[in-house]
């Protein structure tokens, strides 16, 4: 058998610490064995151990807190926004294909998770929809875009839906696209024709009807489209 590369054995060592997690059933926030312990369990160098634990604090697994130990870490998608955003950027050079394949990612866990939202949410879920789509109209009303009040609604409408990993890849993906934003063509939709997006997708949703949310949902994402292949800002 073939010695493994130091990137190889690193990459080994990643996972006997990944499958030490799961298998002692440690949480986020619970303390790691000590280096000492882990060199001993692992048979590695001081320095091995050391280079593997901080590729997988960069990966969000552990939480390195000097002068008190090692942690495991808490649920984060931050490398994959990061490393999404980066292939997108790499690429944009050539065609829109990449943000358009992360564009269609979002569209389909926002219009099959819209049953489950619509039947779930709550009066109050809906009132603070209708408050925030408020302030969306009184901006466009200045000429001015509300991209934060347009996130919380879109986080917003599946709240109900209690489901942390959705809520998670659905904040990820607006978070990629905003960063990339300056990199897209530019926009040329009116704040006001935004507005009117966000208006009948929360008054569908008000109204409890699946049939006109989805629908509306269906044309939000087609404007996007619209606006990366066009060069129309939406």
């Amino acid at each position: 058998m073939s010695k493994l590369t130091k990137k190889e054995a690193s990459l080994e060592l990643q996972e006997k610490i990944k499958q030490l997690i799961l298998q002692r059933q440690l949480k986020s926030g619970d303390l790691m064995p000590t280096e000492n312990e882990l060199i001993e369990l692992f048979s590695v160098s001081r320095s091995s151990l050391r280079e593997a634990i901080k590729s997988l604090e960069a990966l969000h697994i552990l939480d390195i807190r000097h002068g008190i130990g090692t942690f495991v870490g808490e649920s984060s998608l931050v490398p994959m926004i990061r490393g999404l955003t980066f292939y997108a950027q790499l690429h944009l050079q050539d065609n829109l294909k990449n943000i358009l394949d992360i564009l269609d990612v979002r569209e389909i866990l926002q219009y099959g998770f819209a049953p489950m939202a619509v039947a779930q949410i709550t009066d109050i879920e809906v009132q603070s929809l209708l408050e925030l789509v408020a302030i969306i109209e009184q901006n466009a009303y200045k000429n001015q875009f509300s991209l934060n009040e347009e996130r919380h609604i879109h986080l917003l409408i599946y709240q109900s839906i209690n489901n942390h990993l959705l809520t998670q890849y659905l904040d990820a993906f607006w978070q990629i696209y905003q960063q990339l934003e300056k990199d897209l063509p530019k926009l040329t939709t009116t704040p006001t024709m935004v507005a009117m997006q966000y208006r009948e997708l929360v008054d569908a949703i008000e109204a409890r009807d699946l049939e006109r949310t989805q629908r509306a949902i269906l044309y939000y994402f087609q404007q996007i489209r619209l606006g990366l292949t066009k060069g129309i800002k939406v």
